[in-house]
């Protein structure tokens, strides 16, 4: 006679959604929202006017969006400047299956006279 007992963790009943069994593993949900497709995104305002487009993100210690980095102004790399967004500030909408808009209450104006954002110590732009 044989017995087979299995020794192992036990399942958390409080796992966190997508990863079910707390390996550490994520399952793809169908709200994720990949960096990638957010990097190049054009912001446009209520208008519908072009006004920035998102050039970075920036993380927290622990993984949050704190700002997305937004380029405005200049012309073929000449004049840009950088400006550090609040999140909230910006409304993302899925278009479609791969596009995704997004929008914020503001003109160009008042990018342009944001506070600078400068790509500082080990994360300076390379």
């Amino acid at each position: 006679m044989f017995i087979f007992l299995s020794v192992g963790p036990a399942l958390p009943q409080n796992a966190p959604p997508g990863n079910p069994t707390n390996t550490g593993f994520m399952a793809q949900q169908p709200n994720d929202r990949l960096a990638s497709r957010l990097v190049g995104l054009n912001i446009q305002n209520t208008g519908d006017e072009n006004i920035g487009e998102i050039h970075d993100i920036v993380l927290t210690d622990a993984g949050a969006i704190k700002a997305y980095i937004v380029s405005v102004g200049g012309f073929l790399g000449m004049g840009t400047r950088y400006v550090a967004i609040d999140p909230k500030a910006v409304t993302l909408t899925r278009q479609d299956e791969k596009t995704w808009k997004a929008t914020m209450n503001a003109n160009k104006d008042q990018l342009r006279a944001a506070p600078e954002y400068k790509y500082e110590s080990e994360w300076r732009k390379r």
